[in-house]
């Protein structure tokens, strides 16, 4: 009698490697024998990425992003780049998350396929739109009405003391938080699909709502 082979986790792969894109969207990219740190944002109405880039990685023959770092335990995502126009709204979302770049070429970033922990993943079922993105300004807006609570959350989910943080994005599984280096990731409980889950999780997280405000669940 033969053990059978057990059957990759490809679901719950699935969701840790789409929670690790937006963990603090930054990773390593390779490019050909070269190895450079990448920041980069999720375009919400595609789930693809875009970033500042080189020119030697737009022209690269093979290029491979690790997340967070290259190491055994990464996303490494095989990886296509095409250019984007440097006024693409995306460039401005970068910047709003990140600073001013020091590259000054763009490319948007498609995930063609993945691995984690050996799991091979569909590029296209890592890219996922955003729900949220209509609501997300008035989203973050309600996020940082309360930067001391901000704050204290960010410290306690995220993990990291930030001095003066700010909400510059929000998904179903999450906030971004930005720090002074760093985006901060705030997880949700549990995913928020709509604008009123989302809004009521925010106000939960913040410990309350906010005078004025309404919210469903």
């Amino acid at each position: 009698m033969t053990a059978e082979t057990p059957t990759p986790d490809t679901d719950g792969a699935l969701a840790r490697a789409r929670a690790m894109i937006r963990a603090g969207y930054r990773g390593t990219l390779q490019f050909d024998e070269h190895f450079r740190p990448l920041r980069y944002v999720v375009d919400p109405a595609t789930g693809r990425l875009a970033a500042p880039v080189m020119v030697a990685m737009l022209a690269a023959a093979e290029t491979v992003l690790f997340i967070p770092e290259e190491a055994p335990d990464a996303l490494q995502a095989l990886v296509s780049l095409e250019p984007m126009d440097e006024h693409d709204a995306l460039a401005d979302r970068w910047r709003i998350h990140h600073g001013e770049p020091e590259d000054v070429r763009w490319a948007i970033v498609y995930l063609d396929m993945a691995k984690l922990n050996g799991v091979v993943l569909d590029g296209d079922a890592l890219m996922t739109p955003n729900p949220l993105a209509d609501a997300e300004p008035a989203l973050c807006k309600l996020a940082n009405r309360d930067r001391d609570t901000l704050r204290r959350v960010a410290a306690a989910r995220g993990g990291m003391e930030i001095e003066s943080p700010l909400c510059v994005g929000v998904d179903p599984g999450g906030l971004d938080v930005r720090a002074r280096f760093d985006i901060v990731r705030v997880p949700f409980d549990e995913p928020a699909e709509t604008e009123d889950r989302a809004r009521a999780t925010i106000e939960r997280l913040l410990g309350g709502s906010a005078p004025g405000d309404q919210a469903s669940a």
